[in-house]
């Protein structure tokens, strides 16, 4: 069995996470080697400035062919897909796997979770983004290759937007906003997934086909709103969210929704359609010494 972490990372866009996952690996002091991968289409810059060191290729996701000799050529081990929620990049995740394990240096493959717990909404019967984020971890059973899969809860830089903060003076709650959600910053998430892929051998129980949930604190959305300073408009089931787009307040309506029903956290059992303090940040522990960036350390910075 492999003793060794891992030694070359390819990380799948980096339009959001993907850039502090690339950022924590950079300023790790034996960083593994880095490359990064952007769909052919991709238009606009790929990287910020201070990571335009990074190697970083164009392909088209589809092409199981062209992916599966990059990954040879690079020698990557370890394949981290920070793609979308949409149905095409989710689509898109099942060449990247299939090239992956063609390849055959890949040891490892995390799939795009980076949100809440999907675990068990294909088995019960869910037809939302959750039961398509299972349905690929079965695709990986299925062929074979090893993965790991991170649950985050929700982004602390994205908590704003939320609750419409984006677009007005006041924070916008559908409900009570009295159920506990789980918020990490970007800039933890990274540090967790550089530290546990450098700090445990590929091949370690840890690792292998594990479900890693953190979770950088557990608050409301009334006391999110009360951090920010802000005054707070409840809505009524069915309202709508202020957005810029009515898609976009379908979108803040249905994460709300999850808060609301008590789902937004990474201690929901999914499977079990309860709560478990247990579960909610579970994975915390092996980062261990770590502090955790809370919302008011977060808001006290800017």
């Amino acid at each position: 069995m492999s003793t060794a972490s891992a030694k070359s990372i390819a990380i799948i866009g980096v339009g959001g996470i993907g850039t502090y996952i690339l950022r924590a690996f950079l300023n790790l002091p034996n960083r593994p080697k880095i490359v990064v991968f952007t769909r052919s289409d991709s238009k606009g810059k790929a990287v910020p400035d201070d990571l335009a060191s990074v190697p970083i290729v164009s392909v088209d996701y589809t092409d199981v062919a062209a992916l599966t000799t990059l990954f040879k050529d690079h020698a990557v081990d370890v394949v981290i897909s920070t793609l979308a929620s949409s149905p095409a990049a989710q689509k898109a995740q099942y060449s990247l796997a299939d090239a992956a394990k063609a390849a055959g240096s890949v040891k490892l493959f995390a799939p795009s979770e980076w949100g809440l717990p999907t675990e068990g909404a294909k088995e019960r019967g869910e037809s939302n983004v959750f039961a398509v984020k299972d349905e690929f971890a079965d695709h990986l059973k299925s062929i074979g290759l090893p993965y790991a899969r991170f649950y985050t809860g929700l982004f602390a830089g994205y908590l704003p937007w939320l609750i419409a903060l984006d677009v007005t003076s006041s924070a916008h709650i559908l409900g009570k906003g009295d159920k506990p959600l789980t918020v990490t910053s970007e800039t933890d998430i990274g540090g967790f997934v550089a530290h546990v892929l450098t700090s445990y051998p590929l091949s370690s129980p840890e690792l292998v086909n594990q479900s890693f949930r953190i979770q950088g604190q557990s608050i409301t959305l009334n006391e999110a709103a009360q951090i920010y300073g802000k005054s707070i408009v409840y809505i009524a089931e069915g309202g709508q969210v202020p957005a810029g787009s009515e898609g976009e307040s379908g979108h803040k309506a249905a994460l709300q929704a999850e808060v609301e029903g008590g789902r937004a956290t990474v201690g929901w059992d999914r499977r079990a359609g309860t709560y478990s303090s247990e579960l909610a940040g579970s994975a915390n522990k092996l980062w261990q010494g770590h502090v955790w960036q809370t919302l008011e350390s977060i808001v006290g910075k800017n």
